[in-house]
């Protein structure tokens, strides 16, 4: 009932044929059950998209055996279309998910309770003048899926398109708060402000070459490219038969996460992650964005930049460019916001591991060979809140069983080591993002990524604040080869 649910729900045409064939299907002896070929009919409907949503539905539902005997591993899986965050998905549509998970968190006892009230209150709109129709003659209440098609067919909620633009939840969200259930009332209203703006935002600061041209494109080189002029030839004959040379038409996409403004308004039940004082805004944080931007299109980058996101939304931001990144020579991820120990912070005031985005990272197979470079402006000195430190990570992606050849061809560029505090001017920027985006303008022509971020930590260690004021970058990588951008002349 959960699978149908999720891959035949999205649409009202298909919501009304399979809660026919459910109604008749949980009716039917068990003989009949197991020969059920929705699967087949769902196949036939969607010949070009039923694979990765069918995988995304079985990883919901938690359908591990089925997809070991399938050939897939869990952990890749889980990192991939991360099934335990509960507000966001990949293929299938984020308000049934989170409904499926509504239907999973609560008792028989409660589903039949909301069943009742709900379908009462409706009777009552009937009596008024509004047009319901006659209830649904079903009443097994361990199927609570099966009551929120037909609520989905007569339209009393809505999922809205795939980003939840024109959902209605509104008959549930008064329920759930209703009777102090306020977090499936939360992870409603959650689920719409982390997709209903999801890619609509999206800020394309550089022009790139569309997904189409790129399809053509081969790989990144190996051998050193031939360039169309001496100076290019001369460079690349410098370089390594090894390296790989990063081309300027297909360097990848810069994704930057700036974080500048900070908000407590978060739901109940996240409210004890958050840190004990306000986090102040983040200035000069506009000006690491602006040098990133600057120095990085001019290497052929194309520059994504999104401002004050909550943590989901970062998380689903850094999926959805890996997912383009399948055809591209790199992949770099820039994060800048307040932080701590192995964490930082969304606009939320809500934590994310930074191991978890990491893992986000280097979870899909096709990146295996493509350079990923995070890039993180944060402190990470200790946490004052015990709770906050013991706690995020409940809602972790959790990578431990990930493959460890997955774990290759990343870079991680911090601007402190633990424990110490990042440095950033309130006009001029940090300390870490300016030297670093200085260190790649001079040296991209002729230096390979590591010996870059080497030289930039150099740099930052022998600045002083007015205050005597220091700092010591980290960098850790697990490339395995010399990568080197594309040169700037």
């Amino acid at each position: 009932v959960s699978l149908a649910f999720l891959l035949f729900g999205d649409q009202h045409s298909h919501a009304s044929f399979i809660l026919q064939k459910l109604l008749t299907l949980v009716r039917s002896p068990p003989a009949e059950q197991l020969n059920s070929d929705l699967l087949r009919l769902y196949a036939q409907a969607n010949p070009n998209t039923w694979r990765t949503h069918l995988v995304e539905t079985l990883c919901i539902i938690n359908a591990r055996r089925v997809l070991r005997k399938l050939g897939f591993r869990w952990e890749q899986l889980r990192l991939h279309y991360l099934p335990n965050v509960a507000e966001i998905s990949l293929h299938v549509h984020p308000m049934l998910k989170a409904l499926y998970v509504i239907c999973e968190r609560l008792t028989v006892a409660q589903s039949g309770r909301l069943v009742l009230d709900i379908n009462e209150k409706l009777a009552r709109r009937a009596n008024v003048g509004d047009i319901v129709g006659e209830p649904l003659r079903f009443y097994d209440f361990a199927y609570l899926e099966i009551f929120m098609l037909d609520w989905l067919t007569r339209r009393h909620i809505r999922l809205g398109d795939i980003e939840t633009i024109g959902s209605d939840m509104q008959m549930l969200i008064e329920y759930f708060k209703l009777n102090d259930m306020h977090s499936l009332s939360s992870l409603l209203i959650q689920t719409y402000n982390s997709n209903a703006t999801s890619e609509v935002n999206i800020k394309r600061e550089s022009s790139a070459e569309t997904e189409d041209a790129l399809e053509h494109q081969p790989a990144a080189t190996v051998a050193p490219a031939v360039g169309s002029n001496d100076s290019a030839q001369q460079l690349t004959a410098q370089r390594s038969n090894t390296a790989l040379q990063v081309r300027r038409e297909n360097a990848g996409i810069l994704l930057i996460i700036n974080q500048k403004t900070f908000h407590r308004d978060v739901d109940e039940d996240l409210r004890y992650l958050l840190p004990k004082a306000n986090l102040y805004d983040r200035k000069g944080t506009d000006m690491d964005k602006k040098q990133l931007t600057d120095v990085f299109s001019a290497l052929g980058y194309s520059v994504e930049s999104h401002d004050n996101v909550n943590h989901l939304t970062m998380l689903q931001l850094i999926r959805s460019v890996c997912e383009r990144s399948m055809l591209r020579d790199s992949l770099i991820v820039c994060i800048l916001s307040h932080g701590f120990k192995g964490a930082v912070y969304g606009c939320d005031s809500i934590p994310l591991s930074i191991l978890d985005v990491q893992s986000v990272l280097c979870a899909n197979e096709n990146l295996n060979d493509t350079p990923k470079i995070l890039i993180i402006q944060a402190c990470q000195q200790n946490e004052i809140n015990p709770q906050t430190v013991t706690r995020f990570s409940s809602r972790n992606v959790n990578a431990n069983g990930m493959p460890v050849n997955q774990r290759g061809n990343m870079v991680v560029a911090m601007s402190t080591v633990p424990g110490y505090v990042a440095v950033r001017h309130s006009i001029n920027g940090s300390w870490f993002i300016q030297t670093l985006c200085e260190t790649v303008s001079q040296q991209a022509d002729n230096e390979h990524v590591l010996d870059i971020l080497t030289t930039t930590i150099g740099k930052v260690s022998e600045k002083r604040g007015d205050k005597d004021q220091q700092m010591v970058p980290l960098l850790s990588s697990t490339l395995r080869q010399k990568v080197y951008f594309p040169a700037t002349n």
